[in-house]
């Protein structure tokens, strides 16, 4: 049955660089800047298929995944051109069989300096680039407009010149790192926040490099050619310009991200240079990033300027984080590295950092609230395992978080590896984790006001975070990951028992990524629920009753024509939807069917109006089990995990 875990509190928003030369297989741990390529058209990535490590090996269009190891590509000047090397395999992006001619398909093959296996890149405008290879002059093609997985990519003639007519955009790809970078300037030092600043208006600079997270960088799509490069310092707040002025020579600066503003001064293309360098361009005016004058001494700005031939135009990406694989991965903790709870505890948990160096362990908060079985009060969770009460008070206590002139709770501790924390038995408990930012939530006697994505005022509107809900009784453990409301981050939830004889994982595949789920998401929907990937972002993805199916929003009568029953009442399990088994049947599309047949389980979204968002999370979760809406545990398809005799639990935060 439904859980309902919050059914007693008071007040609460939102419930239920390029580096030159030969490049080694599998690159280790190496500064080496790596790429998915990806098509105007369809939105989809140029693809290893299956990671196949043989010559000859396809390449495809697939959907985005900046997770997938499989879409990863350098890009190495050789000869005048770029040699577009496989991460899977070293191997080269080749022409088959040398031809020349329409429709030869590209493969995967040993690099042997053949002129097709060399691309050259030319600027179509607005950060989309024509990859045209140097034997037949012919460019990289998404075959037959194909929007679907394993479309093949063939080299065609140019429709912008072969007098087609033809729609260009299949021939269109932008070059979009992936992971995070450090970005260094011509004088050898590197592109960073002054004074370790973080909040708006923090001027951007040069300095010499450290291992910290005001030099690091991470792009992200502005769903066209254009990017914004997000602080791992202040990971809401991007490089802009200041105050948008078109001025040449006007300082750059850190400034908190708009997603509805487009002028431009926020967003920046970028054009691979075949010195191994790149050049970055403002969307607002054309102009290139310059370090004024060739200066090289610390503190100089980051300014804005006319682009020009001048050396100090040019970058280079120096990847700051390992692309081996999903990193503190949740099976590495043994069971027997599980230490029993301390005295009055129930049991043990601990959090680990697989965000890839996206975040640095003291950027990752997590904080508990519920009620304390022992005398009713709800309480918070401190670090030494004791449940403390929470009243109106602790919003002013000392050490209470501040934002916009506002006080509130700090209930909120950062992750130390290895440390496991003992929590004793609790009830109707939520534990809110995230990245960059504690959430800021209001304290009563009686309860709290938690963050509610349906306000735009809200302090946590621009922070990301994300959940679990759990209970702790007598009876056991008995928790789960969710996304009934948004999906912020992606989360792994382990739980162990005492004896080892349960032992289950829940939640996103571990391949999953922040970055990448949004494009998967936004490639693999109905058009009626791609904007609820993109209405809040970069900060969640957002539940159907949260975006555009809420009341007087464009799919509002979203189920009408297949139930009688309001879409609200559908995707809340309230009003003449709130039996699970009639509202999980049609979220799931399985309404119509003989009532016997609603757990059949490969009948589950077959066709529409179905909550293809639900859907889309029981696709990348582990063994397809998620809490896509709220009566989705309805034929056991829930993330939600309970034992009788818990010794851990183990959460992972994904990059």
């Amino acid at each position: 049955m439904r859980l309902s875990l919050f059914a007693s509190v008071a007040s609460y928003g939102v419930l239920a660089a390029l580096t030159v030369g030969l490049l080694p297989n599998k690159a280790c741990a190496s500064t080496t800047p790596y790429f998915n390529i990806v098509n105007k058209y369809s939105g989809n990535s140029m693809d290893l298929i299956g990671g196949n490590t043989a010559n000859g090996a396809v390449i495809e269009t697939y959907a985005s995944d900046s997770g997938s190891a499989n879409q990863l590509w350098s890009l190495v000047p050789v000869d005048g051109a770029f040699e577009i090397v496989a991460y899977d395999t070293g191997s080269a992006l080749s022409v088959s069989n040398d031809a020349t001619t329409n429709g030869a398909i590209v493969w995967d093959w040993q690099f042997n300096n053949d002129p097709s296996q060399l691309w050259n890149l030319v600027d179509a405008g607005n950060g989309w680039f024509y990859i045209v290879n140097v034997r037949s002059g012919l460019v990289l093609d998404d075959d037959g407009y194909g929007t679907g997985n394993d479309n093949p990519i063939d080299t065609w003639s140019n429709n912008s010149t072969n007098g087609s007519g033809a729609d260009l955009d299949n021939q269109l790809w932008k070059i979009q790192p992936n992971g995070t970078y450090y970005i260094k300037a011509a004088s050898g030092r590197y592109i960073c926040i002054q004074n370790q600043g973080s909040t708006d208006g923090s001027p951007i600079i040069q300095y010499d490099q450290e291992n910290n997270p005001w030099f690091k960088w991470q792009f992200t799509s502005e769903g066209n050619g254009w990017f914004s490069l997000f602080s791992l310092n202040a990971p809401t707040r991007v490089i802009s310009v200041d105050n948008d002025s078109t001025a040449a020579a006007e300082d750059t600066q850190l400034w908190d991200y708009n997603s509805s503003d487009h002028s431009g001064g926020q967003q920046v293309r970028i054009e691979p240079k075949l010195d191994g360098h790149f050049k970055f361009y403002f969307e607002l005016d054309g102009m290139s990033w310059d370090m004024p004058g060739g200066n090289t001494a610390d503190n100089v700005p980051l300014q804005q300027y006319p682009d020009n031939s001048n050396s100090w135009q040019e970058f280079s990406l120096e990847r700051t984080d390992n692309v081996a694989g999903p990193e503190n991965t949740i099976e590495s903790v043994s069971p027997s590295s599980v230490p029993a709870p301390a005295s009055g505890g129930a049991m043990s948990f601990e959090i680990l950092n697989g965000t890839n160096g996206a975040y640095a362990n003291n950027q990752i908060y997590w904080g508990v609230l519920g009620i304390n079985p022992a005398n009713g009060q709800w309480s918070y969770l401190s670090s030494n395992g004791t449940l403390q009460p929470i009243s109106a008070a602790l919003n002013t206590a000392s050490g209470c978080l501040v934002k916009n002139g506002v006080d509130y709770a700090n209930i909120y501790n950062t992750i130390n590896p290895g440390q496991w924390i003992s929590i004793p038995q609790i009830t109707s408990a939520r534990m809110y984790i995230s990245r960059g930012s504690p959430c800021y939530i209001t304290t009563y006697n009686t309860g709290f006001a938690g963050p509610n994505i349906d306000n735009p005022s809200d302090p946590n509107s621009n922070v990301n975070f994300d959940f679990i809900e759990f209970t702790i009784d007598g009876a056991g453990y008995h928790g789960n990951t969710t996304r009934v409301d948004m999906f912020g981050f992606p989360i792994q939830h382990r739980l162990i028992n005492v004896g080892d004889t349960f032992d289950q994982t829940v939640g996103e595949n571990e391949i999953e990524t922040t970055n990448g789920l949004p494009m998967k998401f936004q490639s693999t929907v109905p058009s009626q629920f791609t904007s609820l990937a993109t209405v809040q972002s970069p900060y969640r993805i957002v539940a159907p009753i949260h975006g555009s199916f809420a009341a007087g929003q464009p799919n509002a009568n979203y189920f009408s024509g297949y139930s009688s029953i309001d879409t609200q009442d559908i995707l809340l399990g309230t009003g003449a939807a709130a039996d699970p088994d009639t509202c999980a049947a049609i979220n799931r599309h399985v309404y119509t069917l003989p009532e016997a047949d609603w757990n059949v389980v490969g009948d589950y979204y077959g066709a529409a109006p179905a909550n293809y968002y639900a859907q889309f999370w029981h696709q990348h979760d582990i063994n397809a089990l998620a809490y896509g809406f709220c009566y989705d545990d309805v034929n056991g398809q829930a993330s939600y995990l309970s034992v009788a005799n818990p010794l851990g639990l183990i959460l992972r935060i994904g990059q």
